[in-house]
This record gives C-alpha cells, structure tokens and sequence, in this order.
C-alpha cells in the first residue's frame, strides 16, 4: 500500500496562532506544500520519493519576519522559486497519484488546503483517497512523541534528521520517520492506517 504524508506551511505574524488569524487582513495563505510517498507494509515504512514546492500568496505577498524566522523561507528565495497555489495543488494532486492516494497530516492540512481553495477561487480537485489526520491516530493510540509538533517528532524519538522544523519538507520527513519506528516497534500496527474507520 502506498500513502502519502503531507504538510503545509503559511503566512503568520506574531501572535496569529493565539489569535486564529482573526484579524480582517490575516489568512492562512499557503508558502509550501511538501509531501513524501509511502511504501507501507505490515512491518515496514519505505519512502519512495517527495515533493516539495514553494507557493506565493496574493493577498500578503511580502512574508513577516515571524514565519521567515520559523520557517526559513526567505523572501527571494519565495519571489524566485514560487508558484500560484493553483499550479501547487495541481502538481500535489498529481503526486497522490491524481488523489487516489490517501493523504495523511500532522493535523487538520485539508482545512488549509480549503480555505486557500476560497482565497483564491480554485476548486478542490477530488481526493478519492481522502485526507486523514494522523496527529489524532497518534494521540488516540497514546503514542510516544503524539503531543509533539510534528517537526520535534525525529529529534524526540532519537531519529537521524537533518533540516529546519517548521519547514514543511523537514516536518513531512520527521513524521515519515517517527511512523517507521512505531511501525516496524508494533506501536502502530500498519493495518489501522489502511482502516475505513480512520477517515476524519
């Protein structure tokens, strides 16, 4: 069975999070989306490849320095290499295997994949693999490093990653690797991640 494991990063100024980006001129405007590929079997965890792309926003195109310092992600570096959100959702869609895939995040990432889909008049393209939250499986099976952000997940549980957390290609490599290990340890048996009852 392959998976995918997905994870967004976007705007943010100092104190949004506490505030719920509640102010008028604040959004969740989507900077990166990176993503793996799961090979995953009863015992084993294998990524087979990745994704990652950087996404301009429109409505606050210049980013603060609160979510260049969190993320890494300079300003140049976002006006030379990113993208529409429109192009970044269609090469994601194509990644999961045109939404076939089931798409799994730290988190609740489909309702920032929603909001920008309003933001910027795109429609959802289908994801007939649907999108589960794996930071509800982990804290539902009492698993070790579940009340983590999921960019601490490989540091906590003594993994080998090198990167920048609150990136979201490093986060998406630390969860991959925090779920091998629960895997292959029997923390998390594989088959409950190809179970029905696990949509949310």
């Amino acid at each position: 069975m392959q998976i995918i494991i997905f994870d967004t990063e976007f705007t943010a100024w100092e104190g949004s999070a506490q505030r719920n980006w509640s102010l008028d001129w604040e959004h969740r405007e989507i900077i990166q989306i990176a993503a793996v590929k799961v090979a995953l079997d009863s015992n084993c965890v294998q990524v087979i490849s990745s994704f990652n792309t950087l996404v301009k926003p429109i409505v606050n195109p210049n980013l603060s320095d609160y979510i260049v310092q969190l993320t890494g992600i300079e300003q140049q570096v976002l006006d030379d290499m990113g993208i529409d959100f429109q192009a970044a959702l269609s090469q994601f869609h194509a990644f999961s295997s045109q939404g076939s895939l089931p798409c799994y995040s730290w988190g609740n990432d489909k309702r920032v994949l929603l909001d920008n889909c309003l933001l910027s008049g795109v429609a959802m393209p289908d994801f007939n693999g649907g999108f589960h939250n794996l930071h509800h499986i982990a804290r539902n099976a009492k698993l070790d490093g579940a009340h983590l952000c999921s960019g601490e997940l490989a540091r906590h549980l003594g993994l080998d990653l090198h990167g920048h957390s609150h990136n979201a290609l490093y986060d998406v490599r630390s969860i991959a690797l925090a779920l091998q290990q629960w895997v292959e340890k029997g923390a998390l048996p594989a088959s409950l991640l190809q179970s029905k009852s696990i949509i949310h």
